[in-house]
């Protein structure tokens, strides 16, 4: 376990023994309501700042994946892993991609059960286009941190969510 590691979970424990006494200024340092709200706000101020494109923020989200996909055969299967979602919940967002001409859905080459995702030249110019909005309100949110604190906010959210995939 690296120093980092150990610094983020002694920030953690921290943050609960500073939540075990209550009032109001506890209630701004509890992990998972400070990365609720980071979420929500952060979701938020995308889908305003989308607001004239033809996309939703878990749409792009779900086409940057497929953009950015490295390799051959990209299903619903993998792709809902790389989404951290169910497959129920992908299949409608894929049939909404698919209806704006943004993505293409052909019968698998290896596997002629599954459905191979590919994107369109129209799904790579919406990509493009969000892509920038999506890069300009990341660089707004981070203006706060250091190149250095960013970095290990990153790597610590990454230790976090790697950690979860392990608890049963």
């Amino acid at each position: 376990m690296g120093l980092e590691w150990k610094n983020f979970c002694f920030l953690i424990k921290g943050m609960k023994e500073a939540t075990k006494g209550g009032g109001a200024k506890s209630q701004d340092l509890r992990f998972p309501v400070s990365l609720r709200g980071c979420w929500f706000g952060l979701n938020r101020n995308f889908r305003d700042l989308l607001a004239h494109q033809s996309i939703t923020p878990v749409q792009y989200t779900t086409l940057r994946n497929i953009c950015e996909f490295e390799g051959p055969n990209l299903n619903q299967k993998k792709l809902s892993s790389l989404l951290s979602s169910n497959q129920n919940n992908l299949t409608a967002i894929l049939a909404k991609l698919e209806a704006q001409g943004l993505i293409d859905r052909r019968q698998g080459k290896i596997d002629g059960r599954s459905k191979e995702i590919e994107v369109t030249p129209l799904g790579a110019e919406v990509f493009q286009e969000t892509q920038e909005i999506a890069l300009e309100l990341q660089s707004d949110v981070l203006e706060v941190f250091s190149k250095d604190e960013a970095t290990r906010l990153f790597h610590y959210l990454r230790k976090c969510s790697d950690q979860l995939d392990h608890i049963q």
